[in-house]
């Protein structure tokens, strides 16, 4: 890291740091004009990655040309399936007002033209000539009625003649009279057939006198709408059917309100209005959907009651994240996407269609909007995993996957780049600069967080921790600058606020309540070292593993097994135990024994086979009867070649067997081994490297069981696996017997 006095004169930093991998992934799938291109972006939490996103997908440019405006408009010839039509962005606003005023216009013109003198009168002498026509007829089947005796009567069920003298019937013979009353009523029949011919012909006169003077108030309307949008096929089309409908419909224009609330709907002008479904005036490159159950993604159509019943019509309709977000990105979180039962199907019925579909529940079935943007999906790595091997579909639709590592290299661009960022940071928060000792400490905390000399953290939330926290500190003491001091005690603040339970496990070693010896030998006793971890904190400890040897069949007993206590991964460990003892001590006798490995004073369970060496090694104590030092603890696995290998958590395990032999009694002469490969995550607290570099505790480096077992009994492993060969003859020979 280059020299400084403190981070203000450090150039500020806001990129991403440490992710080649994941950064070129990222532009390969940003770049990548194909909708099968959606990515994945995996990583842990605090590494940066959502920052990353959005700031990556800011710098992209958008092709202005697939952002759109969409509005819904009604369906002249089927109203459950309203009709979708796109505008540049900007210009949906600008059609929907446009057709509000047009409506307004018409609906005032034809008021206006229906309410004018010369229409009144020529509607007039039309209903007059009817009522003239129809009083002739009328008058000619009254009088022909009267010169047979008979008077004309209305009915509601037509017309009907009645005697004109009472006693008119008994003048003339029955069947004379019903033959004048039929020849009546056929001519009362052919009367009516005139009169509705009469009336279809004058109200198709007023039809089309309405027809004409709508036309001379629309057409010149719906011509300029024309002319307007004459490049958008679809506006044209939806017009074609609006005038029709107009025209056809144009009484309800003129009518008064108590005819329209008495006869017709009073909104019948709703179905000229427009939904301006999705406006991108403002567009928004990323739209980020944080609740994506299905109706937020892909939009929904409203309802309202009416009198116990559901209505809802085209204006109802209401956008998605999909619709939000078409031309540009939408990002969504793979853990809450999953949550709901039907969105990871639709999603992909929609990248599959190309078109986003609106679930109207059997009401309206609106017409659906092709699809034309890039989907980010955050999640876990489990999760990648889980839907990879659980859905063959999802390779299809997201092929890029962008890995976010949790550690990078420790090089010197690295962690300028670090003392870039926080100036940035402290820049922007306006906190106190850091100065150079402050930096390496948050660095050295950085290798501490990964257990790894080489490489540093990439989760910058637990950075960021450390320079909130170091900012009050320094704050607190009314420094200029935040110095490696407030660092160690915003780091020392942090553990003690959530390592209580070390503290009592601590505890317990103290009062001798949890039985752990640090001095002496004992036979078949090893001091073994398990990292816990609770919450956010992890922590080691020493766990005593005991075993007891004796003649029999049974082989290696896991007692923890035996107990349901023990996964998988231990129990594997255990089981590589029977084959180096099979090739390194039973190659001229069958091998026969019982060995019972037990983690004493547990009681929440074991897993994993870093204890496998130590628990080889209490074996190889009871079978040769030669003691294990308790003053050294053991971490590492091992193979059926007997060769140590690497594990995880070195730095907790050796702090914790370290604190222990602290609150026991430090001596001088207590240490761990642990396996050879494993020394570049010694990273370790500066109290227990202290310890190391004054020779009070100490590391052992081994390759191999031979090595760790001359260490432990400071006696040549030739003559411990005598001893053990010995003796495991001997239960070869009593099982024989």
């Amino acid at each position: 890291m280059k020299k400084f006095k403190n981070t203000s004169e450090v150039e500020p930093y806001d990129g991403i740091i440490g992710q080649e991998r994941a950064v070129s992934a990222m532009q390969l799938g940003l770049q990548m004009n194909n909708p099968a291109y959606n990515i994945y972006v995996s990583g842990d939490c605090g590494s940066g990655r959502i920052t990353y996103v959005i700031n990556a997908i800011q710098s992209q440019q958008i092709d202005e040309s697939k952002i759109k405006d969409w509005c819904y408009v009604y369906n002249f010839k089927d109203a459950r399936c309203p009709i979708a039509i796109d505008f540049p962005a900007g210009k949906g606003m600008e059609f929907k007002e446009y057709m509000e005023d047009l409506i307004e216009n018409l609906t005032e013109e034809i008021n206006e033209a229906f309410e004018n003198e010369e229409y009144e009168l020529t509607k007039n002498k039309l209903l007059q000539t009817y009522e003239f026509e129809k009083e002739k007829l009328l008058k000619s089947v009254r009088n022909y009625g009267k010169e047979k005796g008979f008077k004309l009567k209305s009915s509601s069920s037509g017309f009907i003649f009645m005697p004109i003298d009472d006693n008119y019937e008994e003048e003339i013979s029955a069947e004379e009279f019903c033959q004048t009353k039929k020849e009546l009523e056929e001519m009362a029949i052919q009367v009516l057939y005139k009169l509705k011919a009469l009336e279809e012909r004058v109200k198709q006169v007023v039809i089309e006198t309405e027809n004409q003077i709508g036309k001379l108030v629309v057409v010149p309307y719906i011509e300029d709408a024309r002319k307007k949008y004459s490049d958008n096929k679809k506006v044209l089309d939806y017009l074609d059917e609006l005038e029709e409908n107009i025209l056809e419909y144009i009484y309800l224009f003129y009518l008064d309100e108590d005819d329209l609330k008495d006869k017709y709907d009073k909104n019948y002008t709703l179905k000229y209005g427009v939904n301006l479904f999705v406006n991108n005036e403002n567009f928004k490159k990323i739209i980020v959907e944080n609740d994506p159950r299905p109706s937020n993604l892909f939009g929904k159509v409203e309802y309202e009651y009416q009198n116990g019943n559901l209505k809802t019509d085209f204006t109802k309709i209401i956008p998605g994240a999909f619709h939000k977000a078409n031309g540009g990105y939408l990002v969504l979180y793979a853990d809450q996407l999953l949550r709901y039962a039907n969105t990871w199907e639709l999603l992909k019925k929609t990248l599959k269609t190309g078109q986003i579909d609106i679930e109207g529940q059997g009401f309206i079935n609106p017409m659906p909007i092709p699809t034309d943007l890039k989907i980010i999906l955050i999640g876990s790595r489990y999760l990648y995993n889980l839907i990879y091997n659980y859905d063959p579909e999802f390779m299809k639709y997201f092929k890029v996957f962008v890995d976010f590592d949790d550690e990078m290299n420790k090089t010197e661009e690295n962690e300028d780049a670090i003392s870039g960022f926080i100036s940035y940071q402290c820049k922007k928060n306006n906190y106190r600069h850091l100065s150079y000792d402050a930096v390496t400490q948050v660095i050295n905390q950085s290798m501490r967080m990964v257990e790894d000399k080489n490489k540093l953290s990439t989760n910058f939330n637990k950075i960021m921790d450390m320079i909130n926290e170091g900012n009050l500190y320094a704050k607190m003491d009314n420094s200029k600058y935040i110095e490696k001091r407030h660092i160690e005690k915003a780091i020392q603040a942090k553990k003690y606020r959530i390592d209580k339970i070390e503290e009592k496990i601590d505890e317990s070693y103290k009062r001798e309540n949890t039985l752990i010896d640090i001095s002496g030998k004992q036979v078949g006793v090893i001091n073994g070292l398990s990292v816990l971890s609770t919450g956010e904190y992890t922590f080691g400890k020493p766990s005593r593993i005991t075993v007891s040897t004796a003649c029999g069949n049974r082989g290696i007993v896991n007692i923890e097994r035996e107990a349901k206590m023990s996964g998988s991964i231990h129990n594997k460990g255990v089981l590589i135990l029977e084959g180096y003892l099979a090739e390194n001590f039973a190659q001229e006798f069958p091998l026969s024994l019982n060995a019972y490995i037990c983690f004493e004073q547990n009681y929440g369970g074991v897993d994993g086979d870093s204890a496998s060496s130590a628990e080889l090694y209490a074996l190889l104590s009871s079978l040769s009867n030669i003691g294990i030092k308790q003053n050294i603890a053991v971490t590492g696995s091992i193979n059926q070649k007997g060769q140590i290998q690497v594990v995880g958590g070195i730095p907790k395990k050796v702090e914790g067997f370290y604190y222990c032999c602290k609150h026991k009694g430090l001596t001088g002469d207590q240490g761990v081994i642990i396996p050879a490969n494993n020394e570049d995550n010694l990273v370790l607290c500066s109290e227990v490297e202290e310890a190391i570099k004054n020779k009070k505790f100490h590391i052992y480096k081994v390759n191999r069981i031979e090595e760790a077992m001359e260490i432990l009994t400071d006696e040549k492993f030739n003559i411990i696996k005598e001893l053990s060969i010995e003796k495991l003859r001997k239960y070869s020979q009593y099982k024989s017997k």
